[in-house]
């Protein structure tokens, strides 16, 4: 967690548009980070983080379901000058299940391990303007079978433009092109927003299909909340204690995508929904290294295999009840 407005604020809402990654709002660099202006310089950001959610029962099947998480990701400077950069990305995440869990309409058990890798390139130029143009490519397979064929791959392809308003202030632009977007996969996106920033205590960013806001009321309280399309919401705060540490709450409603080798209809999906409440307590131990501990209480948790939430949310699908889960995250930039 963080308060950091220009840059850090705007790495949250990095995995909302790059779709093809599983997950929503779990810190991940990409899209989002690069509507901020040149700094000059260039970190390596590295995250590693684990989750444990133990056996509760699967409603309308004698089974249960236990899971464990583990995600990393990377962000690495390939080369910068005083206009221009190039970054690489990636993300490894696994979610190990344990269930007897079968999906009722085809009579095929839920897969054992559930994986999401990501790789890309970033690039940005800062033109004689003063605008920055820039664009995005990664390839990733959330899958149970990563990268077995082009049947479990997702494309994710993003340009996006930065237009200098005021001090602080911009216009921002960009197209979206995603194979696993959690709604009209395969349909270019286009978007644009305002980012309203007077003060370090104080950012908007309001445009289609998004809305992002983030707000510090008093010195050591930090209120933030974003939206975009169609199940990705995220309400959040933390209270700086002093030395280092803070406490943190959230709710978040989230959702990911995977392709399951061997599903009999190509353009069918594993999806996963599920909502949750999490607080924790987090602390600086120096050197750009924060390392956090939290929990919290999961419920409306489901999977589903289909096209689409709006034809097939009812088919298929596999309910969980709800349950705790209990977290650790380790990050670092240097």
């Amino acid at each position: 967690m963080t308060t950091k407005i220009n840059k850090s604020s705007l790495i949250i809402l990095a995995a909302l548009l790059t779709a093809g990654t599983a997950g929503s709002a779990r810190g991940q660099d990409g899209f989002f980070r690069w509507f901020g202006p040149f700094t000059g310089k260039e970190e390596i950001a590295v995250a590693l983080r684990g989750e444990h959610s133990p056996r509760e029962r699967v409603r309308e099947q004698d089974t249960g379901f236990e899971e464990n998480r583990g995600e990393t990701s990377l962000l690495f400077p390939l080369a910068a000058g005083p206009g221009r950069e190039w970054t690489a990305t990636s993300r490894i995440g696994l979610r190990s299940i344990r269930t007897g869990a079968i999906l009722p309409d085809t009579g095929e058990r839920l897969p054992s391990e559930l994986w999401d890798l990501s790789f890309g390139v970033v690039h940005r130029r800062r033109l004689a303007n003063g605008w920055i143009l820039g664009g995005n490519l990664s390839l990733a397979s959330p899958s149970d079978r990563p990268f077995s064929g082009w049947d479990e791959t997702a494309i994710n392809l993003n340009g996006f433009l930065r237009i200098p308003s005021g001090r602080s202030d911009a216009w921002v632009f960009f197209l979206n092109y995603s194979s696993n977007r959690e709604f009209a996969p395969h349909v270019p996106i286009p978007g644009a927003g305002y980012l309203y920033a007077p003060s370090r205590d104080f950012s908007l960013l309001a445009g289609i299909p998004l809305l992002f806001v983030n707000w510090r009321p008093i010195s050591r309280l930090s209120l933030r909340g974003f939206y975009f399309p169609i199940h990705t919401v995220f309400l959040g705060g933390e209270y700086e204690l002093g030395s280092g540490w803070k406490l943190f709450a959230s709710w978040r409603w989230e959702n990911d995508r995977y392709y399951r080798y061997g599903r009999k209809d190509r353009d069918h999906r594993l999806f996963w929904y599920e909502q949750r409440l999490e607080g924790g307590l987090a602390v600086e131990v120096g050197g750009g290294m924060e390392l956090t501990l939290s929990g919290g209480y999961a419920y409306d948790r489901f999977f589903f295999e289909g096209k689409s939430y709006e034809d097939d949310r009812t088919e298929n699908r596999i309910n969980l009840s709800p349950g705790f889960f209990i977290s650790a995250r380790a990050a670092a930039k240097f």
